[in-house]
């Protein structure tokens, strides 16, 4: 049964229906096909059919969808955000929006996916722009980076400063903010003033009502009022400095644990008095009992004292019956009254105040200043005769403080030239007895050099002078030196090295000052301009001691030749060589015009600038580029052709540097000059006498300029104008009284059409015979300004300035008047040396400057004593200080250390590879050496220099524990030794298998010794003996065994002779071969150190061997035997340095030895090879040096040498004994 289906196909919203669909019914099997709307798709057709009545789908999961459109695109400096969807569909929407600070520039700030894809194009954001910024009245903007007159982007941030005098009113910086507008508003730059302070509690002493930057105020306080941290202030643009203000004096109550205070309070106000008592056996001060309250607190402090007698410490005393009582119990007597006596006496050799030996018993009293007179004890001292001298005032016993007068006899004196002794409270000062004046002896000569002085003794503390020899200086490089006399001889010894005389210079200058060079120093010369050493090399150096010193060293003539030319190129002078100096013009022929420079001059680095070519048709040039800092002057021109010449002017505050014209070449302008800031400023506007200043905006920046006028009646001699050049005004004019002013004549001059005799300001006009153009000159003052000049001949151009090696491009073909200069500017890392101006004379560039690379220099000498302050030093990093080299200008600060002072300036800079003078420490007087309990010191003085010493000795009884000379080193004493007490040691300890020698005591003393003996079979390691130092044994004997066991069997042998259990180092066995066997080797083994030596071999004589073979630059590591039984083996081992190829061992097998080993050549650098290379060693500074095969060597090229093309890398390896060395030229 078949259905039909009433009603038309159905269809959805993103479908077409294909083909007319009018019926009212459709039969079954009829069937509908589907497109997708334009913004879908779907794979396959669509295709429903009628069936049981319905439009039933044949295809289900085709279904229209939404066509993708792809990724919509990011934008710079923003986002964009997908609306309702989750992914980039027909219908989308993407919406842009830019990052913070940024704003979208496009029209639309969206995309739609269409059919076509997405609409719209994508937008863009733009940095928002803050409008420009100036600066305020009276003051300036600082942010150096940017230009206030441009627009700022958002985020950047502008400072603003206040010129002295004024500060800011408004924020210090601003920033530009996200909607394009500054933050906060410009700040204003307000005169520094302070209004008058309302002083509470005090007043103004003087005053006005508003005060200007740095004045000061003056105020009091109220009484019981203080002021602040002064009693005046200073007005600065943060306010007054410091505050004003006075603050309530007040006082807390005192504390006084021993006394009490009235009137009593919490606080008390200033100038309120108190008055206080002491409890009993306490006493107020001598100052009294009354204090008043200060801003400083209690004036004077209350107190309450102990009674004034305690218990008197008297050293080197004691006080009657306090003998009879503990220390502890006697003090509890104390403190005693006022008025109580007490008597004291003094230990030997000390005697009591004002008393003498005899007075035993000495009487002293409580008074209420304390015990009168203070009971002490002074060091008697006795003196009855000096030896070698005498003494007064003359008596037996002196007391300590008093002084003794000595005379010695001559050719003595006391301890350190000495003429009195004091006694003190160690006894007399110094020893009292004269001595034979100690001297030192110098002899006629030394190693290369004399002493200047006929004297052969000196005392002690003189100095002695000596000279060196022709060739010879003090290792500091002077040619005398001075040695001092010390109390145990010369402190220092006379010195002469070696050192090398400067050279003679033919064609060449020394690039130093020195007169002599130490050894290991570097004479480094350069040719004068047009003269080489060798081809292309203009500098050079000398090591003084390493290299073949020269009497004279030469500088040979350099030439330049002219390269192939052009046809139609014709030069004015035609030479197979030209000298340096040498210029030569060109010209074109043919109607050709000259493209580059008229003119080449010949120098020591070739010709320059570049020969010039011939064309028939050239160029003209675009508008002159615009000059950093500078203006092109008269640039009103349209068009610039070929040779058109534009000069350049700087700005105010800059410098030119390079040719200041260039010239249109062919369509090209030649270099710019650049415009460098000249930071120096000038002074003050100098006045002029009788004069005045004319210009009114007035600049102390280079290149400013100020005019003069001079008053009625006076006539101004120079310049009108002067200008601030390089930090300083060139020269002033002077005003003259008019009627003072000289007449000008003129000179007779051969070539000058002009005879005159005229007055002041006067100006004339003249010409020379040979030239056609008049030349002015004034009279100024009886002088012709300029000086009236007929030259010989007419002054030739120069040829454009030379481009010189390594410096800043300044190529011009312009050509330069007598007298023009231009300035040179070197490269980075290039310094100039010579003139930084060069000048053109009589038509020659000359004196050329050279940029010279920067040499490092390695790292900074150590100094004794002393080290690096990398707080001063200009690389304070400690990074940079650990560094292997240091860049050309790195300064170094030194700083001795505790106890030294510095001598020469603490600062040394590195200029070209070198350390300038390092500087010394010197190490400080040391006063008197530090005293010992229980010892003295020998020969003690008032001073010692640094270096000299001292030596103690202890007391009988006593033992030295440490070094007994101790040195001055640095102001101060090491720690002095000490002397201690016998201390005895008690019964010597035992030891494994050793006995004591002797019979044992019950304690032994301070240095006494003990031996042991080892047992049999053991043997001595090292000392045998025990020492008794300070209660202790000190030492530790051993006795090891060294014996051997049983002898060793061997095979077809037997022992003859020796035969024990066990043997002692030495012992010896024998054998002897069994039948009728050979012996190979000894026919005995000994015994050493527990092991036994080689033993014999008993073979059969067949397949035996001789000695094994000798190897080249080797040897076995044993004596060698006649000869060697059957497998026996040998070791080989090569000299040093040499390595081994092949087996260490041979055999010998069946009569013959196998292969033996070689020893591989090593490599022997020499100081001839390098030479020859102009090589040195990087790393190594030894003269000569070996190296394994295999092993590297790394080698650098000498100052002024560069590794050659063609030259094997630096880093070579040795090869069997050979080595290719690089080259350097």
């Amino acid at each position: 049964m078949r259905y039909n289906c009433n009603v038309a196909p159905p269809r959805k919203s993103a479908e077409i229906l294909s083909g007319t669909w009018s019926e009212s019914v459709y039969r079954e099997g009829t069937r509908a096909t589907y497109k997708c709307r334009p913004g879908y798709r779907t794979l396959g057709s669509i295709v429903r059919e009628c069936k049981h009545g319905k439009w039933e789908s044949l295809y289900p999961s085709r279904v229209c969808m939404r066509k993708p459109c792809g990724h919509p695109g990011d934008i710079q400096f923003g986002s964009f955000e997908l609306l309702e969807d989750t992914e980039f569909l027909f219908g989308s929407r993407v919406v842009y929006k830019c990052n913070e600070g940024y704003q979208l520039i496009s029209p639309t700030n969206f995309r739609v996916c269409e059919v076509d894809g997405w609409s719209n194009d994508i937008p863009f954001c733009e940095v928002v722009k803050c409008s420009p910024v100036t600066a305020p009245e009276n003051g300036r903007i600082v942010t150096s980076s940017l230009d206030p007159e441009e627009e700022f982007t958002f985020g950047q941030v502008v400072q603003f400063e206040c010129n002295p005098g004024f500060k800011l009113k408004g924020p210090r910086e601003i920033h530009c903010s996200t909607g394009g507008d500054w933050n906060e508003r410009e700040p204003h730059c307000v005169e520094i003033s302070c209004e008058v302070p309302e002083i509470e509690n005090g007043k103004l002493l003087g005053g006005k009502a508003v005060y200007k930057e740095n004045e000061r105020l003056q105020y009091i306080c109220n009484p019981g009022f203080a002021h602040g941290e002064r009693a005046d202030a200073i007005c600065t643009k943060y306010g007054w400095s410091p505050a004003v203000l006075c603050r309530e004096v007040t006082c807390d109550p005192p504390h006084l644990s021993n006394g009490n205070v009235f009137p009593k309070a919490n606080k008390y106000r200033g100038d309120e008095e108190i008055s206080f008592t002491c409890k009993e056996n306490y006493y107020p001060p001598l100052t009294g009992n009354k204090a008043k309250c200060t801003p400083e607190g209690w004036s004077p402090l209350p107190r309450c004292n102990l009674r004034p007698c305690d218990y008197p410490e008297i050293e080197n005393g004691e006080l009657y019956r306090s003998s009879w009582f503990s220390k502890e119990y006697f003090r509890s007597f104390f403190p005693e009254s006022i008025g109580k006596q007490m008597y004291y006496h003094c230990n030997k050799n000390y005697v009591p105040v004002n008393g003498r030996s005899s007075d035993y018993w000495a009487r002293f009293s409580c008074t209420p200043g304390g015990w009168s007179p203070v009971p002490k004890c002074l060091r008697e001292c006795i003196l009855n005769t000096i030896l070698n001298g005498h003494f007064w005032p003359h008596k037996v016993h002196y007391v300590e403080g008093e002084e003794v007068t000595v005379e010695c006899n001559k050719g003595y004196s006391l301890p350190n030239n000495q003429d009195k002794i004091t006694c003190t409270k160690k006894g007399w000062s110094t020893e009292t007895n004269c001595k034979k004046i100690k001297t030192c002896l110098v002899k006629n000569y030394f190693n290369n050099g004399f002493f200047s002085e006929s004297k052969i003794y000196y005392p002690v503390n003189a100095v002695a002078r000596y000279q060196c020899k022709e060739g010879y200086a003090t290792r500091d490089g002077k040619k005398e030196g001075f040695i001092k006399c010390g109390q145990r001889g010369w402190l220092n010894q006379p010195s002469c090295i070696k050192i090398c005389e400067i050279p003679q210079f033919e064609n060449a200058r020394y690039m130093g000052n020195k007169t002599f060079l130490k050894p290991k120093e570097k004479l480094e010369y350069e040719c004068i301009d047009g003269y080489e050493i060798t081809s292309g090399k203009t500098t050079g150096f000398k090591v003084c001691g390493t290299d073949e010193w020269p009497t004279v060293l030469e500088c040979y003539e350099k030439a330049c030749q002219l390269p192939l030319l052009q046809e139609n190129l014709n030069p004015d002078l035609r030479e197979e060589k030209y000298k340096v100096g040498d210029v030569v013009t060109f010209r074109c022929s043919n109607g050709f015009k000259l493209v580059g420079s008229l003119s080449v001059q010949c120098y020591h680095f070739g010709w320059s600038p570049g020969v010039p070519t011939c064309k028939q048709r050239v160029k003209c040039c675009q508008q002159p580029p615009e000059l950093v800092n500078g203006t092109p002057k008269d640039s009103n021109q349209k068009i610039y052709c070929h040779k058109d010449v534009v000069e350049y002017n700087c700005d105010l505050g800059f410098e030119m540097r390079g040719p200041k014209k260039i010239q249109c070449n062919d369509g090209q302008w030649t270099t710019l000059p650049t415009c460098v800031e000249e930071r120096r400023r000038c002074a003050e506007v100098p006045e002029l006498i009788h004069g005045h200043v004319q210009t009114i905006n007035l600049s102390n920046t280079h290149g400013a300029s100020v005019e003069y006028g001079c008053e009625n009646n006076f006539t101004m001699v120079g310049s009108k104008t002067i200008t601030c050049s390089h930090g300083n005004w060139t020269q002033l004019p002077t005003c003259i009284e008019t009627s003072l002013l000289g007449r000008c004549t003129t000179k007779f001059f051969e070539d000058l059409q002009v005879n005159l005799d005229v007055s002041d300001d006067i100006t004339v006009n003249y010409r020379c015979n040979w030239n056609s153009e008049f030349i002015s000159t004034k009279c100024t003052n009886g002088r012709w300004l300029p000086e009236l000049q007929c030259p010989s001949k007419k002054m030739k151009l120069c040829a454009p300035p030379p481009q010189i090696p390594n410096a800043q491009d300044m190529t011009t073909t312009v050509s330069y008047q007598d007298g023009e200069k231009i300035v040179i500017i070197c490269k980075e890392n290039y310094l100039l040396r010579g003139q930084e101006e060069i000048i053109c004379k009589d038509g020659q560039w000359n004196s050329l400057p050279r940029c010279i690379e920067k040499q490092p220099c390695s790292k900074p000498p150590a100094i004794p004593y002393g080290d690096i302050n990398p707080v001063r030093s200009s690389e304070a990093d400690d990074d940079n200080l650990e560094s292997s080299t240091y860049a050309h200008g790195t300064t170094i600060n030194y700083m001795c250390q505790k106890g030294f002072k510095m001598v020469g300036g603490e600062e040394i800079t590195c200029n070209m590879g070198k350390w300038s003078s390092s500087p010394h420490c010197v190490g400080l007087p040391c006063g008197r050496p530090p005293l010992i309990q229980n010892g003295i010191i020998l020969n003690e003085l008032d001073t010692y220099e640094f270096g000299e010493g001292v030596t103690y000795k202890c007391f009988e009884g006593f033992n030295i524990n440490g070094p007994a000379t101790i040195e001055c080193i640095g102001g101060t004493w090491p720690s002095p030794p000490q002397c201690k007490g016998n201390v005895k040691c008690a019964v010597p300890p035992q030891f494994d298998n050793a006995d004591m020698i002797g019979i044992s005591k019950s304690y032994y003393l301070p240095g006494d010794k003990v031996a042991y003996q080892c047992l049999p079979n053991f043997q001595p390691e090292g000392l045998t003996e025990v020492t008794c130092i300070e209660g202790h044994w000190k030492g530790d004997p051993q006795c090891i065994d060294k014996s051997c066991e049983s002898a060793p069997k061997i095979e077809n042998a037997e022992i003859i002779s020796g035969l024990k259990e066990r043997y002692q180092p030495g012992d010896r066995v024998s054998y002897k071969c069994v039948r009728s066997l050979k012996m190979y080797g000894q026919s005995y083994i000994t015994c050493t150190n527990k092991t036994w030596t080689e033993v014999p071999q008993c073979k059969e004589e067949i397949g035996k061997c001789g000695p094994p073979p000798s190897i080249s630059n080797g040897d076995t590591i044993s004596l060698l035997l006649p000869e060697y039984a059957p497998d026996s083996t040998v070791e080989y081992r090569c000299q040093q340095f040499y390595v081994l190829q092949g087996s260490e061992f041979v055999t010998c097998k069946n009569g013959k030895w196998t292969k033996e080993p070689t020893c591989l050549e090593a490599c022997t650098i020499s100081k001839e090879k390098m030479q020859e290379n102009n090589l040195e060693l990087r790393w190594k500074a030894t003269k000569k040096i070996y190296s394994k095969t295999g092993q590297e060597t790394e080698f650098s090229c000498k100052y002024g040498y560069y590794l050659s093309a063609e030259s094997p890398p630096l880093r070579t390896v040795c090869i069997e004994g050979e080595i290719n060395y690089p080259r350097c030229e």
